[in-house]
């Protein structure tokens, strides 16, 4: 295959709307349609809270599930809470940086530390590790190697989502943990965690066998959340497996300019609970209606034309920003994995012959030995992503990472990640692979619809009467 035919390849792909489905977006069109078009396309932020110390403890977790949990793993302790501070001081260093990170962060960023950041960090994470040895630990024997923060990319079911953490067992065997790091309250059972972690099931599914609906390599799921874990009934039900798919089809459909049949469940957590983002979503239910009546105001129906126009013109871009790996799926599907990658890297589509070489703060140095085919796509900036490719693992199922290039010649390639824990972690996990560099973007298409939400709602508040949205 040429790299006419590569070109002409990605222009098709372009042509046919290539949008991906995150897990999370899955999840949350699962408890309420509604709920997923506040974001795509009306841009309703998801809220104002600030997720400094979730995210640290998520840092956290992402590294020390790999090597300090999985190094004091014990089958059903005798003292969960005494393994659990055991693991809290082998991890003090992991912690310390982590923290570090946040703060430094924070600071470029001008937000604002919590007065409590480092007690409340600390807090949650040993809340964690009692749920993970005591319940984690009492039904299952020490894995055999742990795998933290992974992107898995199915393209023929346009599914992509991050997953925590993998725990792989004998015979290739997984288990499946999210963890919840936003609160201490005791896990409610939230609908959306729930639908996310089936929806991520399907993933961990493809990268272990090469099929969504194939379970015979999964051992368990679980939501390890404050001092606790729940774990979901297996097999799963497949009502609640084909409502994942269809409500991944509904979100895949809106995101492609479709107008897909949108009804209220019978109960919403946020709108009948009066939630953060309720008054959002009935205005846009009481706008949508009456503008398919023609019942508003000509000058206001004009304006609110436009900004859906742009919305959708906006989606279109978000396509673009997949294009790279529905270009790599699709060949790999035609031609085979290694044929795929050889004439991708004639295409200057992909990069592959690297390893890790060293790590210093948040930059990583990649090496590889001097190839004839120059590296030509890889100037300073570019957002890739670096996979370590896995035996009998899909290309887009391994694990990897995503950074910026900062520096590149013929036999080495330096990548900026955004702290430096991350760096850490990728010495960690891709240390023993020979890895593939391929092309990625950044998503900004949430960053890019919310002025126009914001814009929407100041439109209708000057120029329709309060009689039109009472409700509001």
């Amino acid at each position: 295959m040429s790299s006419l035919a590569v070109r002409e390849l990605y222009r098709t792909i372009s042509k046919t709307k290539g949008h991906l489905v995150q897990s999370r977006e899955i999840a949350t069109t699962c408890v309420c349609p509604y709920l997923f078009k506040m974001c795509y396309p009306f841009g309703v932020p998801p809220g104002e809270q600030d997720y400094l110390i979730a995210n640290t403890v998520h840092d956290i977790m992402s590294l020390a599930m790999p090597t300090t949990i999985l190094h004091n793993w014990q089958q059903d302790p005798t003292n969960f809470e005494n393994l659990a501070r055991s693991i809290d001081r082998d991890s003090s260093a992991i912690v310390e940086k982590a923290i570090q990170d946040a703060k430094d962060v924070a600071n470029r960023e001008g937000k604002t530390i919590p007065t409590y950041f480092e007690y409340d960090v600390q807090d949650r994470f040993h809340g964690l590790l009692i749920g993970i040895s005591k319940k984690l630990m009492k039904k299952y024997s020490r894995p055999k190697r742990a795998i933290t923060e992974i992107t898995i990319t199915n393209v023929k079911k346009f599914q992509e989502g991050r997953i925590d953490a993998f725990l792989e067992f004998d015979d290739d065997c997984y288990g499946l943990i999210d963890w919840k790091t936003n609160d201490i309250d005791k896990f409610k059972g939230s609908g959306i965690d729930k639908w996310q972690l089936i929806a991520n099931f399907l993933l961990a599914n493809y990268r272990y066998t090469g099929n969504e609906d194939n379970w015979s390599k999964c051992l368990f799921g679980s939501v390890v959340f404050y001092e606790n874990a729940y774990f979901p009934r297996l097999p799963l039900k497949q009502e609640k497996i084909d409502k994942v798919k269809y409500d991944r089809k509904f979100a895949h459909d809106v995101l492609c300019g479709g107008s897909p049949y949108t009804q209220k469940p019978a109960f919403c957590p946020v709108c009948d609970r009066e939630g953060e983002s309720s008054s959002d979503c009935h205005f846009y239910r009481e706008d949508s209606r009456m503008a398919g009546q023609g019942t508003l105001p000509p000058n206001y129906a004009s304006i609110r034309r436009h900004l859906i126009k742009r919305r959708y013109l906006v989606l279109d871009e978000r396509s673009e920003t997949h294009k790279h790996k529905f270009v790599i799926s699709n060949m790999i599907e035609r031609l085979g994995e290694s044929i795929a990658l050889q004439e991708l890297e004639k295409s200057d589509v992909v990069y592959s012959g690297f390893r890790l070489g060293s790590t210093h703060e948040n930059l990583i140095t990649l090496v590889r030995e001097v190839s004839d085919n120059p590296i030509t796509f890889l100037e300073p900036s570019k957002v890739v992503r670096i996979i370590g490719k896995e035996d009998s693992r899909p290309l887009l199922g391994c694990i990897n990472e995503k950074g910026f290039v900062k520096d590149a010649t013929e036999s080495k390639l330096v990548v900026s990640l955004d702290k430096k824990i991350y760096a850490d972690r990728a010495k960690e996990q891709l240390l023993n692979f020979p890895i593939v560099i391929i092309r990625d973007e950044n998503n900004l298409t949430r960053r890019t619809l919310e002025p126009m939400h914001r814009f929407h709602r100041l439109a209708a508040d000057l120029m329709l009467p309060r009689r039109f949205f009472d409700n509001n």
